[in-house]
């Protein structure tokens, strides 16, 4: 109960430092590179939140939001990757996979959240051509709070999807698959960092 009470704690410390990520501050604090170890300390595993982090960190850091893309989203998948070790009992490397593959999955949901503030500011267009008054206030806190219910219940729900296939699978010999796991991990700073190479590397060449 009590490890339940701490990842849904997480959940939504997680879903407040989405907001950092569009909509409020924008002082980096959701960057999984800072996340992932907040998160990993709140849980008690903060080297494993910064490994986590940090690689989340590189792997994303390719994705650039132009127009109308969305990115994964890098905080969801380090929370998770968290959430996954500390809650579910998963190896840091399967558990960085699969956070990798939520924050992929969570641009489908960023999509609609963008979707419906685009209805919101439709509506205030046309409190304004009427001469109505603006609830500009109400319509950026019930924005905030909607991202940040989201993003925290979405966590919540798909690290604890995890916890409850971790547990019907604790039977099954799962060791081959892991050892999988194990070894794709091994590669992704030396993925992550070669990519970082690539990426700064045309960048000196377009200035040059």
């Amino acid at each position: 109960m009590m490890m339940i009470l701490k990842a849904l704690i997480s959940s939504l410390f997680a879903g407040l430092l989405e907001l950092d990520n569009v909509q409020a501050g924008q002082f980096l604090i959701s960057r999984p590179a800072l996340a992932g170890p907040l998160l990993g300390w709140l849980n008690g595993c903060p080297l494993e939140g910064a490994k986590i982090g940090l690689l989340t960190e590189l792997i994303y850091m390719e994705f650039i939001p132009i127009g109308g893309v969305v990115p994964p989203n890098g905080l969801v998948a380090a929370a998770i990757g968290v959430l996954g070790v500390a809650w579910s009992g998963l190896p840091e490397s399967a558990a960085f996979f699969f956070g990798i593959l939520a924050g992929f999955l969570y641009g489908g949901v960023e999509y609609r959240l963008r979707g419906a503030r685009t209805g919101w500011i439709t509506g205030i267009e046309a409190e304004v051509k009427n001469g109505a008054v603006v609830r500009l206030g109400s319509r950026l806190a019930g924005s905030l709070l909607t991202e940040s219910a989201v993003s925290g219940s979405y966590i919540f729900l798909f690290s604890g999807l995890l916890s409850l296939s971790a547990a019907l699978a604790s039977g099954l010999d799962l060791k081959t698959l892991f050892r999988a796991s194990d070894f794709a991990y091994s590669l992704m700073p030396w993925l992550g960092l070669s990519g970082l190479y690539f990426r700064f590397r045309t960048q000196v060449y377009k200035k040059g």
